[in-house]
């Protein structure tokens, strides 16, 4: 098992007295009897932007999987707003302003990609995708079946699925596979985001 690492992106923002928007304290998770993830800390404060690299098996999609609540912890807890989520259901700490955009699967490919932003960000999800994004709205038609994009096309939907919705903190594992541009630098600069890069 190899080791993560973190970069902060822009600097940490860490004002005095201000509680961590997202805490990992000493996070393991297992898989089987194999141990995937060993005794992580993380602290996120508003605003901050970190960068998570590291070899193959090192554990960083498992990471953004138990702080959804996808995997199991065996060890720590998981904090988010000063509220420990590490029993809650991923649908309730979704509910709660986190947005995690998965490497794969992340569209739901018999739907449209108006569909898939209505289920994701509301009715006006294709607006307001087509108001941030008018180039790629202008390959990405509203009626199209997500299935039918290529696969940069789908990976700039999901983005799109995970940023517009204006949540606290963003995950995302490795958005930019299969695209020529950087999906980072379409979001607001004060936008939390743990971000999983390839190395």
């Amino acid at each position: 098992m190899g080791l993560l690492n973190f970069e902060w992106i822009g600097g940490q923002k860490r004002p005095a007295g201000v509680t961590p928007l997202l805490a990992v304290e000493g996070v393991s998770v297992r898989l089987g009897q194999r141990l995937v993830l060993d005794y992580v800390s993380l602290e996120v404060y508003e605003g901050e932007q970190v960068r998570i690299t590291g070899p193959n098996g090192a554990g960083k999609s498992t990471l953004l999987n138990a702080i959804t609540g996808v995997l199991p912890l065996a060890t720590g807890r998981v904090y988010f707003q000063g509220k420990d989520i590490s029993s809650l259901p991923t649908h309730e700490r979704v509910n709660s302003g986190i947005r995690y955009m998965r490497q794969r699967d992340n569209v739901f490919p018999s739907l449209t990609v108006r569909e898939n932003l209505r289920l994701a960000v509301g009715p006006d999800g294709y607006t307001r995708f087509a108001e941030h994004y008018p180039e790629w709205a202008e390959a990405i038609k509203p009626d199209t079946l997500a299935g039918m994009l290529s696969g940069g096309q789908r990976q700039k939907l999901a983005w799109g699925m995970t940023v517009l919705d204006q949540k606290s903190l963003v995950l995302a594992d490795e958005p930019e596979a299969g695209v020529a541009e950087s999906l980072r630098d379409t979001l607001n600069p004060n936008t939390s985001l743990l971000l999983i890069e390839h190395t």
